[in-house]
């Protein structure tokens, strides 16, 4: 017969340990490079920017004369910033509706070649290698409505000759396009983010029926959604500080029609010394990418 103290109910006894918090001065060691360059060159810049913004600053003599909100007051009656930011936003929808999907489409074309794929994808990143400012001045060359190659091609079907980057009309499209042909590394990120879709669930889709499209809808493009909005956020501020195209390609014209708010900025601090004005410009700037960013986001974590 078991005693009194056998047959009462067994309690385990834990013993919690307390877990010391351990510091990685490894990743410390390779953090603290990047940090200070985030601090010096991304934050920095953007503070004085903002404190640029409320003077009539001097470069000699910073910073010149507190005029507190009257950068921003002379920006909202000029015409000048206006046509920029009308121009932008101009920009922000070709470059959408041009560039921004294709890289999506390509991907998905690439994963469904398995013939000679590592040689697509090489001959896809090999405008990538061309530095931009070749690449716009061949471009531009090119658009030259008298002797420019793309005339001289399309004298032969009957069309043309077109002004291209001296007709307002087409001067935007113009500098757009050559972006189509420069989606190499939006491409591999998406062609990577294919490669983890398991190819199971692809294959019970083709054994349930699901056509070509059905399977875009229902398991590719779900599987792609947080890359997309990744890739979105970082198409919104490349669009609107985007200078170097229209910099070299245009300077601008004809008629303003492509200076935008990142060529405003440049040629008030740089050409005529305002550089509060730039300052003001640039927090503007800034202001509608956060806005926009954060709509992007709200829509994303919603659905």
């Amino acid at each position: 017969m078991k005693t009194a103290i056998e047959q009462q109910p067994q309690v385990q006894v834990r013993v919690r340990t307390r877990s010391r918090f351990k510091i990685s001065w490894t990743s410390i060691a390779f953090l603290t490079p990047a940090i200070v360059c985030f601090l010096l060159f991304k934050y920095y810049p953007l503070i004085q920017a903002v404190y640029m913004g409320f003077f009539d600053y001097k470069v000699i003599n910073p910073p010149g004369k507190f005029v507190w909100l009257d950068n921003y007051k002379y920006l909202i009656h000029s015409t000048e910033f206006w046509n920029a930011l009308k121009n932008t936003f101009a920009f922000f929808f070709i470059y959408f509706v041009l560039t921004f999907w294709v890289p999506i489409v390509q991907a998905v074309l690439l994963n469904e070649i398995k013939f000679a794929s590592k040689t697509l994808r090489s001959l896809y990143l090999l405008p990538t290698a061309v530095p931009a400012v070749a690449g716009y001045l061949l471009w531009k060359w090119l658009y030259n409505p008298d002797y420019g190659l793309l005339n001289y091609l399309l004298h032969f079907i009957g069309l043309g000759p077109y002004g291209w980057l001296n007709d307002p009309a087409t001067a935007k499209w113009s500098i757009v396009l050559p972006g189509v042909f420069a989606t190499g590394m939006g491409m591999l990120i998406y062609y990577s983010a294919l490669q983890g879709i398991p190819s199971e669930n692809i294959e019970a889709a083709k054994i349930d029926g699901a056509g070509p499209w059905r399977r875009m809808r229902s398991i590719v493009f779900p599987s792609l959604k947080f890359i997309i909005g990744i890739q979105f956020i970082s198409f919104i501020s490349g669009v609107f500080l985007t200078f170097d195209p229209m910099y070299i390609m245009t300077g601008g014209g004809p008629a303003n029609s492509t200076r935008t708010l990142s060529m405003l900025v440049f040629n008030s601090s740089f050409k005529e010394f305002r550089f509060g004005v730039a300052g003001a410009i640039s927090f503007v700037m800034f202001a509608i990418i956060a806005i926009i960013t954060f709509v992007q986001i709200k829509i994303s974590n919603r659905d």
